[in-house]
């Protein structure tokens, strides 16, 4: 799968993943791949269904936040459009398959379910894919967020290649 993970702090927070796609066993990676994109007011990184996540993160514009309440605006507006962007795209899914993803923005950070739920943690420590939990215990332990990573990389045979790191503060 992956490794992406994000801290959200008093500053803003940071999000960052690797860059290996791995398909039936076999890993991908090439120069371009990112799997966190910003676009407008957000940013989001998506891990899971390849199909599924490149979707939203390179075919998808998300509503304009509208000052309401930010989880509000998750499950009432954000999440509504997000499903008609897989739905129009003709996403459906195999019982084995998911996707999950990160969403930050005005300084928040959600947990995006492949079921469409909304989560937040107050932990400000957030992680998706199959070395999210080498990630974040590295993180528990003091690591700094790229050698967090490192050890993702070094654990997780589905997490490699160049590191992408994006900050909003």
């Amino acid at each position: 799968m992956t490794t992406i993970i994000a801290i959200k702090d008093s500053q803003g927070f940071t999000f960052a993943a690797d860059a290996q796609v791995t398909d039936t066993e076999r890993p991908y990676m090439h120069r371009s791949m990112k799997k966190i994109v910003e676009v407008g007011d957000y940013v989001m990184a998506g891990a899971g269904n390849s199909r599924c996540c490149d979707v939203i993160l390179f075919g998808w514009k998300p509503p304009a936040y509208d000052g309401t309440e930010h989880y509000t605006f998750m499950v009432s507006k954000f999440i509504p459009a997000m499903r008609r962007q897989h739905e129009d795209a003709g996403v459906t899914l195999k019982e084995d398959e998911d996707f999950v993803f990160l969403v930050g923005f005005n300084g928040r950070v959600f947990h995006v379910a492949g079921n469409y739920a909304v989560l937040e943690t107050n932990t400000g420590l957030y992680g998706i894919g199959t070395g999210a939990a080498y990630a974040l215990g590295a993180l528990a332990q003091g690591a700094t967020i790229p050698e967090a990573m490192k050890v993702a990389k070094k654990f997780d045979i589905n997490t490699g290649g160049k590191i992408q790191i994006v900050e909003r503060g």
